[in-house]
This record gives C-alpha cells, sequence and structure tokens, in this order.
C-alpha cells in the first residue's frame, strides 16, 4: 500500500497541488533529538513531534491515546485485578512508555526539562508514571527513539519522552491583550467528562496565564462478559475517579532578547476501586473476603524559575533554571474478611526534587564555507525519595510501618557538549556527557536492623550522527549513541524480611549502572506530494538490573530462608526497522503509512539466549484524511494492523514451562477509527471520533504478557470495543 502511494504521488504532474499548505509549509522542529532547534528531517535520529492541535483533532485524553497511531511505542495498562496483601494487576494504570522494546524507568519522561518521578513496585505496591501528565496542559510532545543520555543523563537508556507546557503567548497572537481557551469533551470508553479553562493576558512586558482541567471517569471498558464477585469476573471492577491539573505561568520580556518565566505546576488524582474479582463466593480455605476496596492518590507539584537568552551573531542563546517538584503516590486497600481479622494495606511512595541547569548555545561559521553550532549544557539535582508499608494485620513474621528501602537522598549531575558541523552535504551532530551520581541512605527507625549502602559513581556516555543531503529532498543519516541508567535507591538497598516464613531481600552495594549502545540509520526522501522514512535499529543492552533468587533451594525455612537480591544480569540485544510514508495527491487529501517491527533476545551471564518479552508484534498503521484549505472541517479514516505474538517468541517467560507453551499471545487485528472536526465560527470547533468502529475483540501485547494461556479470564485483559469521543473548543 506504501509503495503503490508513493509511487501515485511520484507520477502526479507538478500542477495536481497548486501549492502546499501552510502547516506542510511550516518544519517541524524538534530540539530534543539533538539539544539544537533543527528540523525533524535533518536530524540523525527518529523523532515525533505531536503538537496540540495532532491530540485536538485525534481526541487524545490519556498518554495511551497519545501513541496510539505510533508503532514501535507503547503503554502498558492491565486489568483493575489486585488484592490487599499480594497482586498488583492493573494499580499502576498507565505505566509509562515502551520504546523499541524497552520501557519502565529505562525511558526519561520530562516535562519542561524536569524529569518524572520513577515508578514503583514492591509487593502489594505498584505505582506508574501516567499520572503524573495531564495532557490539557501540554502544548507539544517529542518522543526521542533511541539512548537519549549522551544529551540528557541518567534514565534515557531507551528513548526520551519530552513534555513542553504551554505559555501565554501561545493564547496572544495577533497582538491580542487577553486570550484563552475552554474545551469541553467526553469518551465513552470511561465515560470521561473533562474541561479545559484557559486565560491569558498582557500588560506591557508582562504576560501571564492560568490553566486548568478537571476529569471525572470511571472503569475502561473492555469486552468481558462476566459478571458477578470473585476472580472468574471479566467485567471491568467498578471505579470512580477524577483528577485535577493546574498551571500558572508569570512570562516577563523586557526587550526583544530577555524573558524570565516563574511557573506553577499541580497535578492529582484520585481513584476508588471496587475490587468485586477480589471477593470470595464460595471460599475453599474456610475464609471469606466480604469486602475489598481500594483508594489510590497520585499527586505532583512543581515550582520553576528561568532566564532565557534569544540573540545574534555569535552567542545564540543561553538559559537558566531552577525547580522544586514534590511528588507521592499513595495506595490504600481495606478488606475485610471473615472469621479472621480483617487487614488494611497502606503504600505510599515519595520524591522530593530540587535542581537546575544552565545552557548556552553559540554559532560559527557562514553559509557558504564551515556552519557550526555548539552547546554546552550542565545540570544537578537533589532528590529525596521515601516510601512507607503501613496497615493493620501485618503477614506473620513482619511489623508495621515498616520500608522497603531506606529513606536516600539522591543526586545526579551532568555537563554535556553538543554540536552541529555542516560543510557541503554533510552535517554531523557529536554529543559528549558526563555524568556523576550518588546514593546516600538515611539510618532509618524504621529498618533498625538494616545496615544501609551508599555508592557513588560516573560514566561517559558519547553520541555521534551524520546526515548527508544527497539532493534538495533526499536524506541518508546515521547515528551511534550510548546509554545510561544509574542504580535506584530501592534496588542497591532493597530490605524485606520475613523469618519465620523463611525469605529474605538483601541489598546490593555492588550494583553496576545499566548502559546500552546503539546503530541507527536510513533513508528520507521528501518533496511536495510525498515523504517517506525508512529507519533500521540495532541495540545492545548490557547489565541490566533484576532482582533475583539467589540461593537456589526449592523449599524456604527459617533456618535456611531464600533470599533475594538486585543483581545485574546479561544483557538484551534489540534489532529492527520502521517506516513511514505520507502522500499528498491532490490539495487537502493526504495519506499515511506507518509500520514497525522489532527482534529481541536476553542474553544471560552463561551466554544463553532467550526472547525479549517486551517486544511488541509487528504494528502498521494506515489512514487518509482531508483538511480545507482553510481548516473549517476535515477528518481522517485511520487503520491499525497488530500482528499476533509468535509462541516461540513467549519462551523463557512464567508461562512458558520448560518445552511446553502455555503463554497466551492474543490474536492479530484490524481496527478502524474515524475522526472528523468543524470549525462552526472562527473561535468554535467541534471534534468528534468513532474507535474501533466495528467493535473488534483485540488485545494489546504489553497488556497480555506473562498470561497463561490456560487462563479463563482473558477477556478481562480485552481493549474497549466501540467507543466515541466528542470535544467543543472555543478559542478567544
Amino acid at each position: 500500500m506504501g509503495i503503490s502511494l508513493w509511487a501515485l504521488a511520484v507520477a502526479l504532474p507538478a500542477n495536481a497541488q497548486d501549492k502546499k499548505d501552510d502547516a506542510q509549509q511550516d518544519s517541524t522542529i524538534t530540539v530534543t533529538a539533538t539539544r539544537i532547534p533543527a528540523d525533524v528531517k535533518e536530524v540523525p535520529a527518529t523523532v515525533t513531534v505531536i503538537d496540540e492541535r495532532r491530540m485536538a483533532d485525534e481526541l487524545t485524553t490519556d498518554i495511551k491515546d497519545l501513541v496510539r497511531y505510533e508503532p514501535g511505542i507503547s503503554v502498558p495498562r492491565g486489568p483493575t485485578r489486585f488484592g490487599a496483601a499480594q497482586g498488583t494487576t492493573g494499580r499502576a494504570g498507565n505505566e509509562g512508555f515502551v520504546i523499541r522494546g524497552i520501557g519502565g524507568n529505562r525511558v526519561l519522561i520530562q516535562v519542561d526539562g524536569v524529569r518524572v518521578p520513577d515508578g514503583f513496585a514492591f509487593g502489594a505496591q505498584s505505582t506508574g508514571r501516567g499520572d503524573y501528565v495531564d495532557l490539557g496542559l501540554v502544548k507539544s510532545v517529542e518522543i526521542l527513539r533511541g539512548p537519549a543520555s549522551a544529551l540528557y543523563g541518567s534514565d534515557g537508556l531507551a528513548g526520551a519522552v519530552s513534555f513542553t507546557t504551554s505559555d501565554p503567548a501561545d493564547f496572544l497572537k495577533d497582538g491580542k491583550k487577553v486570550g484563552g481557551l475552554a474545551r469541553a469533551a467526553y469518551s465513552s470508553a470511561d465515560d470521561e467528562f473533562s474541561e479545559t479553562g484557559v486565560i491569558a493576558g498582557r500588560f506591557g512586558d508582562l504576560s501571564a496565564m492560568v490553566a486548568y482541567t478537571r476529569r471525572d471517569y470511571h472503569e475502561l471498558d473492555n469486552k468481558g462478559t462476566t459478571g458477578g464477585i470473585g476472580t472468574a469476573r471479566t467485567e471491568p471492577n467498578p471505579q470512580d475517579g477524577h483528577s485535577n491539573a493546574a498551571l500558572g505561568r508569570l512570562v516577563y520580556e523586557p526587550d526583544a532578547h530577555n524573558r524570565f518565566r516563574i511557573t506553577g505546576e499541580y497535578v492529582d488524582s484520585r481513584l476508588a476501586t471496587n475490587v468485586l474479582t477480589g471477593l470470595t463466593p464460595l471460599p475453599a480455605t474456610g475464609t471469606t473476603i466480604d469486602l475489598l476496596q481500594a483508594r489510590d492518590t497520585s499527586k505532583r507539584g512543581r515550582i520553576a524559575g528561568d532566564w532565557t537568552w534569544n540573540g545574534e551573531g555569535t552567542l545564540e542563546f543561553a538559559r537558566l533554571s531552577g525547580y522544586w517538584q514534590n511528588s507521592k503516590d499513595r495506595q490504600f486497600t481495606d478488606e475485610d474478611r471473615s472469621p479472621v481479622a480483617d487487614r488494611e494495606r497502606l503504600n505510599t511512595f515519595e520524591n522530593r526534587v530540587y535542581g537546575a541547569s544552565g545552557e548556552v548555545r553559540f554559532g560559527f561559521g557562514s553559509e557558504e564555507g564551515l556552519r557550526a553550532k555548539l552547546t554546552l549544557a550542565g545540570d544537578i539535582s537533589w532528590t529525596n525519595q521515601k516510601g512507607l508499608r503501613d496497615g493493620v494485620t501485618p503477614p506473620a513474621g513482619e511489623t508495621f510501618p515498616t520500608r522497603a528501602f531506606p529513606e536516600t537522598d539522591y543526586m545526579l549531575a551532568g555537563l554535556v557538549a553538543a554540536a552541529e558541523v555542516s560543510f557541503g552535504p554533510l552535517t554531523l551532530y557529536p554529543a559528549l556527557r558526563f555524568d556523576a551520581y550518588k546514593l546516600t541512605p538515611e539510618k532509618d527507625p524504621l529498618l533498625p536492623t538494616f545496615v544501609a549502602s551508599g555508592q557513588d559513581g560516573s560514566r561517559v556516555s558519547p553520541k555521534v550522527g551524520a546526515v548527508v543531503k544527497l539532493t534538495e529532498g533526499v536524506r541518508l543519516f546515521a547515528n551511534y549513541a550510548q546509554g545510561f541508567k544509574a542504580p535506584e535507591p530501592s534496588q542497591v538497598n532493597n530490605f524485606f524480611a520475613n523469618p519465620p516464613v523463611g525469605y529474605t531481600s538483601i541489598s546490593n552495594p555492588n550494583l553496576k549502572p545499566e548502559t546500552s549502545e546503539s546503530f541507527e540509520g536510513g533513508l528520507r526522501y521528501f518533496n511536495d506530494f510525498v515523504s517517506f522514512d525508512l529507519t533500521g535499529f540495532y541495540a545492545r543492552y548490557h547489565d541490566f538490573i533484576d532482582q533475583v533468587e539467589t540461593t537456589g533451594r526449592p523449599f524456604p525455612s527459617p533456618a535456611n530462608p531464600w533470599i533475594y537480591q538486585w543483581r545485574n544480569l546479561g544483557g538484551v540485544k534489540i534489532r529492527g526497522f520502521e517506516a513511514r510514508t505520507e502522500v499528498r495527491p491532490a490539495k487537502g487529501v493526504t495519506g499515511t503509512l506507518a509500520l514497525s517491527y522489532s527482534h529481541g533476545d536476553t542474553i544471560g551471564t552463561n551466554g544463553a539466549k532467550l526472547p525479549l518479552q517486551s517486544i511488541d508484534p509487528l504494528k502498521v498503521v494506515g489512514g487518509i484524511g482531508y483538511d480545507a484549505a482553510d481548516r473549517r472541517f476535515g477528518g481522517r479514516l485511520m487503520a491499525t494492523y497488530g500482528g499476533q505474538k509468535e509462541i516461540a517468541r513467549t519462551r523463557g517467560s512464567s508461562c512458558y514451562t520448560g518445552t511446553v507453551p502455555g503463554c497466551f499471545t492474543g490474536t492479530d487485528f484490524v481496527t478502524f477509527d474515524v475522526t472528523a472536526y468543524v470549525r462552526v465560527t472562527d473561535a468554535v470547533t467541534v471534534r468528534g471520533g468513532v474507535f474501533n468502529l466495528t467493535d473488534r475483540k483485540y488485545w494489546l501485547w504489553q497488556d497480555i504478557r506473562g498470561l497463561a494461556a490456560s487462563s479463563a479470564v482473558r477477556d478481562a485483559y480485552t481493549q474497549p470495543g466501540r467507543n466515541g469521543s466528542v470535544s467543543i473548543s472555543y478559542r478567544f
């Protein structure tokens, strides 16, 4: 299909499109890819830029919707099936991003350059990162595939996702003194109502804005048909949630060069779950669970200040910033049992961080000869991280309150030099970063017998890319980059002990950082009628950190307990390709096709090779759309094909025992979505969409990996059936 569309566009006469649309004439600029503003067509990396208009047109409500049409990127989200004392399935919500098969805290997520707190899981607690960002406050998102540590330091092992929030100037164009936005939306997939309000004003050299988004929602629908209580239920557990997101920003611009900003941001979410799947209709053990309810809250607050200088000549750009951020995730579960004692569990995870960064960019040379840009930057942050495990009726041998790791101060610092050097048709993008980290655990009264270990280390991460301009519309590019992920406090000093039962977790002060290196290369072709990108990549990841049982005993006992420890385990190899094409056969008409395929293996310390479970199967997204010249109306018809996971590629998982393939791999599927918009007036736009138009029953691999083929509740893991969204916005 892609080749046919491309050939059609190339064969069209020159007058088939009188003039490119304004949106096509404008370059799409990325900063995340190289730390130097550049057109995405000119950078030696694969980066996706999603702006506010696209999010609105696609009726995006969360980060899972954000990457709905992005092959190679996914957001895991399991069904809400968890208990009070064990089992965390689905409790993390939208857990975070998986980029080319690697996810979790190995993907850097930042908002206005500030890192989003880590995810965390231990016992009955599971904290994701999807609730820390509300897209109602975001004006653009950049997603960089591949290691980003040479530019941004630790956590950029597999890629980076950068969110940028709105400025007052975004609503005060054409000399307006007051402007803003009001938007209301509804999504039937989780019965969500959302309202967004933005007001901005300019007063001489000062401008200010306040933005607020409210969301009220329920459980996410699926194709399950079994109701009632107990583990056999496949319908979603009832949920009632809401969130608030607020952003305030004050900007002072005394002249054309200087800009000072003060930003305040606050995001919270509250979710109550009636865990009907955890109730016991006919207990074989003699214990009845009569009630199981959960109340989860997540909060993140940020205060930041920055100064930016934009100029001409050698010194092009300078920036200084400082920030304070605090986040807290709280998960509470109440379980009524008879005839035994009731149980409660309270788990928290907190991050308080303050930091600063600075950056300068220089420009040298002329258009006729050697041209160069050089960025020098540095950043430092100090994080205090802690968690709490508390409740009523603790397990035998345990005492509440306690912690999974001691309260820890965590320092990250780095210096980076990144350049863009052009001579004739060749442009080079070298970068080099030095990182240092230090973990300092505190003497914690909740862990009186545990002796914690500190750790520090450093790493140099290089990166080099090249783009060759063969013709006006043809680019060849190649990129080599290294990644780096410092050990987390909860890995170095994880502690848990239950002597009566016979298991314990011990610290590992000798943990090494995880590292990666990737090779990427491809071809880009573009003209007025067609654009085409083809990328191949190969990545190696070393010293993966995972928790293992170190003793190998078949049964634990107080005298010979199981001992768990976080260790560096072998590595991972991933290779694959991505392709994307867009054709514009007539004014306003676009056809798109994108696909991604990856193959990955884990390599044990003994050289044994097993499939990497987190690799997504083949995904293909295609569509056709139309936008009127003045964007008075338009729409898209999108088709998504998801491949079925090969059973052989599940070998080594918990459901693949020995030589017996017992994993559920889902099915291949095709879904259709249709969206449309109409500008009723210059200020009012109505949008609507129907998703999964044919009401297809299907599963996403990231949600079902590890699920046994014999599971009787596979339907609980299905995606929503046919669902719709509508929105109306007023921009003034």
